[in-house]
């Protein structure tokens, strides 16, 4: 379990049943952005894609999602946008996701 990373949807979400998704780190890589937004790229064969790709195209824009990453504990997140699935030259299939750092304020 230490070499994946673990989203899970906001407890609020109407779909809690389907909260959690496990990737294996070697499928994805991340990239931070300004202004606290963190995109991840995942890049696997078709068959593992669209499971991954099916999870995150069921969020609603500003819905809650938490990261977790080598059990170092949650980061709160809302999830912004995902971009459509891409071919790489290699035959697998690609797309990201964005989220946005959740601010709590005082």
């Amino acid at each position: 379990m230490a070499d994946n990373i673990i989203f899970r949807r906001g407890t609020g979400s109407k779909q809690k049943d389907k909260q959690m998704l496990e990737v294996n780190e070697d499928n994805i890589s991340l990239q931070n952005r300004k202004e606290n937004a963190l995109i991840i790229s995942f890049q696997a064969p078709e068959t593992e894609i669209t499971s991954i790709y099916d999870y995150f195209d069921d969020f609603d824009e500003l819905e809650a999602v938490s990261l977790e990453i080598a059990n170092a504990g949650e980061v709160e997140y809302y999830f912004r946008g995902i971009s459509p699935v891409n071919k790489n030259e290699d035959g697998k299939q690609q797309f990201g996701v964005t989220l946005q750092l959740k601010r709590e304020f005082l």
